[in-house]
């Protein structure tokens, strides 16, 4: 059986779902072969990928021993690597140091984005570096999460992502309780999902509306166990987050709040549905545009789907 190593350096949640397609469809092009992955523990692989059939092994770089020169984290990953033979490589990164470090390995065939960084659309670079590589012509990018166990939730569930990875990308508080309030369906459940930096805010939310909703924040458990809420429910609706292509990779049908990223990050997946504030044709880095999305424009976007 071929072991085959593929690097993935992004270090977010999010990151880890965008490059599951693509991960997904070498493990099938390299049939009866260990997929060995190498990325940030941020990216939660791990937890994510418990139930995954075609990752085999994940090792995360930045838990290793912290040298002050580059050189020696590369020494340190090749005395851990080479006791096992890989016969290709795969460096979703511009990277010279693992480029060497494969060659010094032996290994084979090592794909690579190159040496110098570009400026480029993430998601297209990855589906046409991938098509390169494997020389086909087309797969499908909207990735997939695995999850075997029994679900916790049904199509009455509501997913509501309130978290984000940056100030600019936030969604006031009280533009989710408007919003679930013009939902104000009672047979529903809303559960409130964001990081652990924003539990105090999520925790606000459900003390909002508990009243008047079946509404629960799960801050507080884990991803894997998130995950059990999130499949199967009606749809997700929220910042434009890690819980965003969690859920669509879930096969869940998710709207996205995108008031000051460029929508085309979301654009590899067919179950992610872009929503930017009304008059606005197009939304960019520092459009700074989130408080111009009104909670009557996503309802009116949402409406048909719950």
């Amino acid at each position: 059986m071929n072991n085959i190593l593929i690097f993935q350096n992004r270090p977010g949640i999010g990151d880890t779902v965008l490059f599951l397609s693509s991960i997904h469809v070498i493990a099938k092009k390299n049939k009866l072969s260990n997929i060995f992955l190498i990325t940030k523990d941020r990216s939660r692989a791990k937890d994510l990928l418990k139930d995954d059939p075609f990752i085999n092994n994940i090792l995360y770089s930045n838990s290793m021993p912290k040298y002050k020169l580059k050189i020696f984290k590369y020494f340190y990953l090749w005395k851990n690597l080479k006791k096992i033979k890989f016969k290709k490589a795969y460096i979703y990164h511009y990277s010279l140091g693992h480029y060497i470090l494969c060659k010094l390995m032996g290994i084979e065939k090592v794909y690579h984005y190159g040496f110098i960084k570009k400026n480029e659309n993430i998601s297209k670079k990855i589906y046409l570096t991938t098509l390169n590589w494997l020389k086909i012509k087309k797969f499908d990018s909207t990735s997939k999460i695995f999850f075997k166990k029994k679900l916790n939730n049904n199509q009455k569930n509501i997913i509501i992502g309130i978290g984000s990875s940056g100030l600019s990308r936030r969604w006031k508080l009280l533009n989710f309780i408007k919003l679930i309030k013009l939902i104000n369906k009672k047979q529903l459940k809303f559960y409130i999902v964001a990081g652990n930096n924003e539990e105090k805010e999520a925790k606000l939310l459900v003390k909002k509306l508990r009243n008047k909703f079946n509404i629960k924040s799960l801050c507080e458990k884990n991803i894997y166990d998130i995950l059990g809420y999130i499949k199967g429910s009606k749809v997700y609706i929220g910042t434009d987050s890690a819980f965003m292509h969690i859920s669509a990779a879930l096969g869940v049908k998710s709207f996205g709040l995108f008031g000051d990223t460029p929508v085309n990050y979301a654009e590899y997946s067919k179950k992610i549905f872009p929503i930017i504030p009304f008059g606005y044709s197009t939304i960019t880095h520092n459009s700074n545009a989130m408080d111009k999305i009104s909670p009557e424009h996503v309802y009116n976007k949402i409406k048909y789907f719950i």
